[in-house]
């Protein structure tokens, strides 16, 4: 992706904001979604990506909205991951609202995400314990996200998602490899959790 272009649009989509169900008219929604959802993000116009960012994925007609919405999800996770490189490996995690996905529904958006790979629970387990971050930090700092499937009788079944270019990626792959770091994640640092000083 140019770096030219992606600045552009990571200006953008930071300064996205909540949803607007009043927004644009229904034509220029579903406009609006066609278009990212046809466009490479290195191609896009930064002013729809910011104008997209903030529709209301139940605004746009049924046919549209899980893949619009794994648009949105993808864009904000690749602002997640390239803001996440300036910080570092250490990351002092910051409250967010923390979004977990339901059911079915979840699982079909999640699969739609461009980069998005499931991990098995055992391996975020292990990103858990390794990178000192709770799966809620995991969610808010990283580009982790979290379906449950409810059981009767049972507790629910959780399915873990993390990008491809996350750096959590790198315990991913330590976990798979018996817990050696190996080939491209050798010499990274592995990302982190940190308390701020003076916190207990």
């Amino acid at each position: 992706m140019a770096m030219k272009a992606f600045a552009l649009i990571l200006c953008a989509s930071l300064f996205a904001g909540a949803a607007e169900p009043s927004g644009p008219d229904e034509k220029t929604r579903v406009k609006m979604a066609e278009y990212m959802l046809k466009t490479p993000l290195n191609e896009a116009d930064p002013g729809l990506v910011s104008g997209f960012m903030k529709l209301d994925m139940e605004a746009l007609p049924v046919k549209l909205r899980e893949r619009a919405r794994a648009k949105q999800m993808e864009i904000d996770a690749v602002v997640k991951i390239h803001a996440g490189k300036k910080k570092g490996p250490f990351r002092f995690p910051a409250a967010c609202e923390v979004k977990r996905y339901e059911g079915a529904q979840g699982l079909r958006v999640m699969r739609m995400i461009l980069g998005n790979a499931e991990i098995e629970a055992d391996e975020e387990a292990y990103v858990e314990t390794k990178a000192n971050c709770t799966e809620s930090q995991l969610i808010c700092e990283f580009s982790l996200n979290v379906v449950t499937i409810q059981r009767k009788g049972k507790p629910p079944l959780k399915h873990y998602f993390v990008m491809e270019t996350d750096p959590l990626m790198a315990l991913v792959a330590e976990k798979r490899a018996g817990g050696a770091s190996t080939g491209k994640y050798f010499l990274e640092l592995k990302p982190s959790c940190q308390k701020p000083a003076g916190s207990p």
